[in-house]
């Protein structure tokens, strides 16, 4: 058996009790009352948050080169070369925005060596559209005669995120195929 024993006579709510009680809950369950600059600014506020995060959500979801290869080649005679000349690699591309680039060679010898080169870096600023250019590395001294192959990779940093981290939009350039002679007898 629950037995109950009745609220005292002090701790029963009076009628103006009853009232602050009343306008407390309508004071929580109305609309706000804020000043219209108030709310401006609030808008400001959270518009500007969700720019910033939209900007950023762009920065990471970029990651299409911004160039596109046309055309490779070796335009050296019959595709020879001799230790210490240039490799002359003939290159057509389209260009759609721009962006800071960094280029890695590596060649790998008659004997299979690789061998390394400095890394370039430089800005694609300029015109956008369509580029030809003539460019290559040096035969190395220490090369060995026999086919060769040139490979290369390009990064692009085109936002200030992919500069930031280190976080570059990474194409790698098409094998070309040559070959390597001895040096010219002086």
């Amino acid at each position: 058996m629950i037995r109950h024993n009745p609220v005292p006579n002090a701790m029963k709510p009076s009628d103006t009790d009853i009232d602050l009680y009343a306008r407390a809950l309508a004071l929580s369950t109305a609309p706000r009352q804020t000043p219209a600059h108030q709310q401006i600014l609030n808008g400001l506020y959270w518009c500007g948050l969700l720019a910033v995060f939209g900007w950023f959500a762009a920065m990471t979801f970029d990651r299409e080169p911004p160039v596109r290869q046309v055309l490779r080649e070796v335009v050296n005679p019959g595709k020879k070369v001799r230790i210490g000349e240039r490799l002359l690699v003939h290159g057509i591309r389209d260009r759609k925005r721009q962006c800071e680039v960094t280029r890695r060679w590596w060649l790998v010898d008659g004997a299979g060596r690789r061998l390394d080169y400095e890394a370039e870096r430089f800005d694609a600023y300029g015109d956008l559209g369509r580029e030809e250019e003539t460019i290559g590395p040096t035969i190395p001294l220490d090369a060995m005669p026999g086919k060769g192959v040139l490979r290369g990779v390009v990064a692009y940093d085109c936002n200030p995120l992919q500069r930031a981290l280190g976080w570059s939009i990474i194409s790698m350039l098409q094998p070309l195929e040559f070959e390597i002679l001895p040096k010219a007898a002086p």
